[in-house]
């Protein structure tokens, strides 16, 4: 099934994202998201890009860390604004 657009996502961490974008690149699905607190408000400081992956029917989240990528993930997700 995967993951959608304005669904919050919680991590094994117990941390909570709502997913604001996706983007494909490469042949992989992106996400941005921010981080909400214990309240659901989102906390703008709390930005995130996370690469999906898919096992059978679970869907998983990893965090992008390469700075490269990231750069080009960024700059698709202003395109879309």
């Amino acid at each position: 099934m995967g993951i959608k657009v304005n669904t919050i996502i919680v991590l094994e961490n117990k941390n909570e994202y709502i997913v604001l974008k996706e983007a494909m690149y490469q042949g992989k699905k992106y996400f941005l998201a921010m981080g909400l607190d214990e309240n659901r408000e989102v906390i703008s400081s709390k930005v995130v890009i996370l690469e999906e992956h898919m096992s059978g029917f679970d869907t998983y989240v990893r965090k992008v860390v390469q700075k490269d990528l990231i750069l080009v993930l960024t700059r698709m997700f202003k395109a879309q604004m």
